[in-house]
């Protein structure tokens, strides 16, 4: 028997301990987008196969095009379409973003710094 066939036997990894790796957000305002009912969103961690698979998907993003982190999930675990999080209300969208910053991996956790709008409560006024 060789390596590849002992591979093919051997289950997926799997996590067997740490620190929960979703949160569930509920919906204050449920949405309907493409026949599917959003009640809430899934904040899910992602593998170290999910980062590279997004980079690979980053290093041939198109100006313009939908780009959304995958790491919002529904309830059956189908990653969201980023049209369905930009139709969200935005106190809803709102809890995302706080529950998001448990959950990002942290070598992107420095993109959420990077924002260009103002913290939340900060005044967008010059002074």
């Amino acid at each position: 028997m060789n390596d590849t066939s002992v591979t093919a036997m051997v289950a997926a990894p799997k996590f067997v301990g740490g620190p929960p790796r979703a949160h569930r957000v509920p919906l204050t305002y449920p949405i309907e987008y493409g026949g599917i009912i959003y009640e809430e969103i899934v904040v899910a961690r992602l593998t170290a196969r999910e980062v590279a698979d997004f980079q690979d998907a980053a290093a041939k993003f198109v100006e313009g095009a939908p780009f959304v982190w995958p790491i919002y999930r529904d309830a059956d675990g189908k990653p969201v379409p980023v049209e369905a999080l930009d139709g969200l209300d935005d106190d809803d969208r709102l809890e995302l973003d706080k529950a998001v910053r448990d959950f990002l991996p942290r070598r992107f956790q420095g993109a959420l710094a990077n924002v260009s709008a103002p913290p939340v409560g900060d005044s967008t006024a010059s002074p």
